[in-house]
This record gives C-alpha cells, structure tokens and sequence, in this order.
C-alpha cells in the first residue's frame, strides 16, 4: 500500500489575468480550485495511473472537509487527523510570468502530533510511505524525522522529498530515494551547482549520507537519476503548452516510485517520470494517465558519463 503524507495540505486556487497591473483592480478569468500539498499531488498521481494510496496529514475548517471531499470523489482515501482552525488556500497567479502566494494553516496541538503517529500504527513491510513537504505550524522540526524512523521502525519504505534540512536529516534512515530540485541541491552544501560534474558530486554525497537514490530536477534541461547501483542516468522534458508546473516535481516523484516498482527498471522509471512531470505542467492539476503515455516518445533516458 502507499501512503502519501502532507502536513501542511492546501487549496490551490490556480487563476490568471491579462495585463496584470500591480495596485489597481485586476479581474481573473474562471479559476480552477484543485487540492494540494506535495503529498495529496502524490495520491492524485498514483490514482491517475490506477494505483491506490492512503493520505494522511491533518486537515481544518471548511478547507480542510473541501480536501477531504473532494479526494473521497477521486476514490482516494484518506486518514487525516482533524484539528480546529483552517487549512491554507494558496493563490498560483499566472499573468506574464508564474507568482504563487502560499498562505498559512492554523496551528496544531501536542494532541494532534500525539494522534498522526497513532495513524502510523498499521505500516508494515510491504508498504511505501511518501513523506513530503513541510511541516505544519505546532510541529517541530525533529517531528518531521521521528515520521521517518517510524516509517523505518515499520519496516515500510521510505521516500522523502521536503527542504534541505528536512531531507538531510532523515537519511540515516536510508530513504529509497529523495528529490531534490538542482538548486535545492546547492542548498544543501552551501553551494551553487554550475555544472553536470557538480550535481554529481553533490548527488552522491547524498549517497555517501544514506540515500539510495537521488533524483535531481533541473527545470528545462530535464532530470539527472543517481541509482543504487551505480548508474547515471539523464532525462530530457516533453514539450507542450505549460499551464503550472505546479505538482510536476511530486508527480515525477510519484510516477518514478510507482514504475520502479513494477519493473524494477531504473531507465524505464525515470522515462515515465519525466513524461508524468511534463503531463502535470500541462495540465490544470495532476497530468493524466493518457497525456503521460503520450508524451512518453518525446522522453529520451541515456547514460550521463
């Protein structure tokens, strides 16, 4: 079974407006109101491509039920532990260029942290676990790592994909595999990657610390996939009309994990991934089965020597 864990969920409201002029009244056209947070985007993946997850995190308000409701409509269940206050709505604002504004949820108790570790109970070896994200307002830091040695007490695998310090210290629970974006990857060294042969440092540094895998993003010049095994794998991006790629990093995540699965082929894995993160930035929401294998032709996976 997978499990999808999103800590701080949200509504998107991905909207766009023509000849955006700050300070004076802007009119959008229709908007589109999609749930979100790394975790949730992973569960819609997983569901668009006929696997089943179980999403967990916590959820409030009159937001929090929209969340609820409207995975229950997708056939996606879910395990939230439901605290007061409201779960955030995040605008994505497209005019001439791509601005998000990310909102904040309301804070959680000791007794709600105390009740998501007790939905963590029923993992077992044959389960994968998606840890992403932040955490929630309440929670600390040190939470975020607990998950992943509980996760790991289970015997459940792990994937982490969350912010520099988040994934650098859960990796001596040796995560099957964690996603950085290439600057994310300078972040966590304190550098600023300028070529291949400095990903690959810095990838397998990774490697040195715990991770399995490493999956680098590197926006338009595709993705680069440091296995198990040794290998060095590179991706190039599908082209099409790009309406947010929002989601399109969880949802190469999420593709990558689920082929991987399946095959137990590294290169096939990561070629459906790049064409699951190019079905998502074309599309208002989570890319669709169909359009994935679509753009899959368009996906070329060689060796990065």
């Amino acid at each position: 079974m997978y499990y999808t864990i999103t800590l701080n969920p949200a509504i998107d409201m991905l909207t766009k407006v023509e000849n955006f002029e700050l300070g004076k009244l802007n009119r959008t056209g229709e908007s589109d109101y999609v749930v979100g947070g790394k975790g949730i985007n992973i569960s819609l993946l997983l569901k668009n491509i006929g696997k089943e997850s179980k999403a967990l995190g916590f959820i409030a308000g009159f937001t929090g039920y929209f969340i609820k409701d409207e995975l229950k409509k997708l056939g996606i269940e879910s395990d939230f532990v439901e605290t007061k206050g409201f779960t955030r709505i995040n605008i994505k604002l497209t005019t001439d260029t791509e601005t998000e504004i990310n909102s904040q949820s309301s804070k959680v108790s000791a007794e709600n942290v105390k009740e998501f570790f007790g939905t963590l109970e029923g993992l077992n070896s044959e389960d994968t676990v998606f840890l992403s994200g932040n955490i929630i307002p309440g929670m600390e830091s040190d939470d975020f790592v607990k998950i992943a040695e509980k996760v790991k007490q289970k015997g459940a695998k792990l994937v982490v994909d969350s912010n520099k310090d988040m994934v650098l210290n859960t990796l001596k629970y040796k995560p099957f595999i964690v996603k950085p974006n290439e600057f994310e990857l300078g972040e966590m060294f304190g550098v600023k990657p300028n070529s291949v042969e400095d990903i690959k440092k810095y990838a397998r540094k990774l490697q040195e610390m715990g991770a399995q895998n490493v999956l680098v993003s590197r926006g338009s010049k595709g993705a680069i996939l440091f296995t198990s095994n040794g290998d060095v794998l590179g991706a190039n991006i599908a082209k099409g009309k790009v309406v947010s790629t929002i989601a399109a990093g969880d949802s190469m995540l999420a593709m990558f994990v689920a082929k991987y699965d399946e095959t137990k082929d590294f290169k096939l894995s990561l070629q459906y991934a790049s064409a699951a993160g190019g079905a998502t930035s074309f599309s208002a929401g989570v890319g669709k089965k169909e359009l994935i294998e679509e753009l899959l032709v368009q996906i070329k996976v060689e060796e990065v020597l």
